[in-house]
């Protein structure tokens, strides 16, 4: 699954990545465990959304998952395998990268 026993993509594939997505990012969770992946766009964003019951909250985080890491591809019939934190930290580390939240204080003008 996520475990990187096949070794990490390389800088090509990174490249081809960027080329196709625009800005990427790294997370490692462990000495196993790490991913790449890139923001939510507004369009997938709103898509998700509607689809998604207000009820069921994990719906919608592990689209987003599936959505926007790049690698290693989850497979969403082994994401019950995960650690129990896994989905929700991704989906908190897209997100931020995705602008929701904010990064700084407002400046008053």
């Amino acid at each position: 699954m996520p475990e990187n026993a096949i070794g990490k993509p390389s800088q090509e594939q990174i490249n081809e990545w960027k080329l196709k997505f625009g800005e990427l990012y790294s997370a490692k969770f462990s000495d196993t465990e790490s991913y790449i992946y890139r923001p939510l766009r507004r369009l997938e964003y709103k898509q998700i959304m509607s689809v998604a019951q207000p009820e069921n909250k994990s719906f919608a985080e592990e689209r987003v998952v599936q959505t926007c890491v790049v690698w290693p591809v989850i497979d969403p019939t082994k994401m019950s395998v995960l650690k129990a934190g896994t989905i929700s930290t991704l989906v908190d580390l897209i997100m931020a990268a995705s602008n929701f939240g904010v990064s700084e204080e407002p400046v008053r003008l």
